[in-house]
């Protein structure tokens, strides 16, 4: 096998290796196009990588309840913003702003923002929209506003 043989062979097993990664890591479960505003008690937390998870607790217009799920960024992007193991305790009322789930839509979301009872407002992954807005920032490159 030549040399450009064993280039092209390395670059293709590193572009198939990393297609998992790139599918773990996709919104493609979401619809983006959409938007939820959910308001509800926090009944599960968990602050860790690679995604943080919180159910929630939402009360009906007829007085019965659901849960949602939500889906967060890692704890390790969150955190620099602000979002820490303890910005929510199991038992608050908070406000998710999301996309939800394609395949459930009234069990599943993505969040974007956070907003609690007292105002305190925490961004949920990368594509929230206070992280740029309140910086009046935007990307002019890809090597964007990190």
């Amino acid at each position: 096998m030549n040399k450009i043989a064993k280039v092209i062979l390395a670059c293709s097993i590193l572009v198939a290796l990393a297609l998992p990664a790139l599918a773990h890591h996709s919104a493609a479960a979401f619809d983006t196009q959409q938007e939820v505003k959910v308001i509800g008690s926090v009944t599960e937390y968990k602050f860790r990588n690679p995604h943080v998870y919180m159910t929630l607790q939402l009360k009906k217009a007829d007085g019965s309840t659901v849960v949602m799920e939500v889906e967060a960024g890692a704890a390790s992007v969150l955190n620099p913003l602000g979002f820490t193991r303890d910005s929510v305790a199991v038992g608050d009322v908070v406000t998710v702003v999301g996309n939800p789930a394609r395949s459930n839509p009234d069990k599943l979301m993505l969040g974007k923002d956070l907003y609690k009872r007292d105002g305190t407002y925490y961004p949920l992954n990368i594509a929230s929209r206070s992280i740029y807005a309140a910086r009046d920032e935007k990307a002019t490159s890809i090597a964007g506003t990190w």
